[in-house]
């Protein structure tokens, strides 16, 4: 799946690969038991390069953020970057990437089941900010910490900023206990509520919602479809019943 937006002169991509194109991560619980730490790589940069040969980008110069920080911590992708590390992929402890125009077909995003990837979009600029936000991450509002990244590293205006928020699991998450993340009350007392049967339902698309329009953000487009109840997504959450649904999504975007 890919999403076009027009920003100027520039056309901007928005990439959800869903389940479609198979795994994108190495992680080891999702290979077969025999692969080896070389075999898996290879695997996951077989599908890199194949999406990019059909969405044109290289699938080598593509590049996550680690989130080591939780902090709002964030690094600007540029082109010196790109030759420094040109199979992409690299350990980047910060919490958000930057792009602009001036790398086209660099891509940055996340590798993800049930959590949404806030983009953070200047048209005047040109330039995008990219963070994966979890329900801890939410609870530490990154979120807001994505658009502040975009104002610092390019004085980006809140009324020019764009965002963009990705396929992520919906109402149907729920938990049998009151989750232990969720810390900041003023983020989750209307969004986390329990039903009859004992059960607390998280609405996380609520809670990133709330967050930007406090951050003072409104033109917000958020992908509507729930990875737990869709099966052209991987789950987390539906992949401990259903071993089709386990598996990583990607989410990103990139300059054309």
């Amino acid at each position: 799946m890919i999403h076009n937006f027009k920003l100027g002169d520039n056309a901007l991509e928005i990439l959800e690969t869903g389940s479609f194109y198979g795994n994108m991560t190495t992680n080891k619980k999702f290979y077969p038991n025999n692969y080896t730490d070389e075999m898996r790589w290879d695997a996951f940069l077989n599908r890199r390069l194949h999406i990019g040969s059909i969405y044109g980008f290289d699938g080598h110069h593509m590049y996550m953020a680690d989130q080591v920080h939780k902090t709002g911590s964030w690094l600007e992708i540029d082109q010196d970057y790109v030759d420094a590390h040109p199979n992409g992929w690299s350990d980047i402890p910060e919490d958000i990437l930057v792009i602009t125009d001036k790398t086209p077909r660099v891509v940055i995003g996340h590798s993800v089941a049930d959590c949404p990837v806030v983009m953070a979009f200047d048209p005047k600029k040109k330039a995008i900010a990219v963070g994966h936000c979890s329900a801890e991450l939410v609870d530490k509002r990154m979120p807001m910490l994505v658009v502040d990244a975009l104002e610092e590293s390019y004085a980006s205006r809140d009324e020019d900023i764009q965002i963009y928020v990705s396929a992520c699991a919906g109402k149907s998450w729920t938990y049998d206990r009151y989750p232990s993340w969720a810390k900041d009350s003023t983020i989750w007392d209307d969004v986390i509520t329990m039903d009859a049967a004992g059960l607390y339902h998280i609405d996380l698309r609520k809670a990133v919602l709330k967050q930007l329009k406090e951050r003072n953000i409104g033109n917000i487009f958020m992908n509507p479809d729930d990875t737990i109840t869709n099966p052209d997504y991987y789950s987390n959450s539906a992949g401990r019943v259903d071993p089709k649904k386990d598996g990583r999504n990607f989410a990103g975007t990139f300059f054309r």
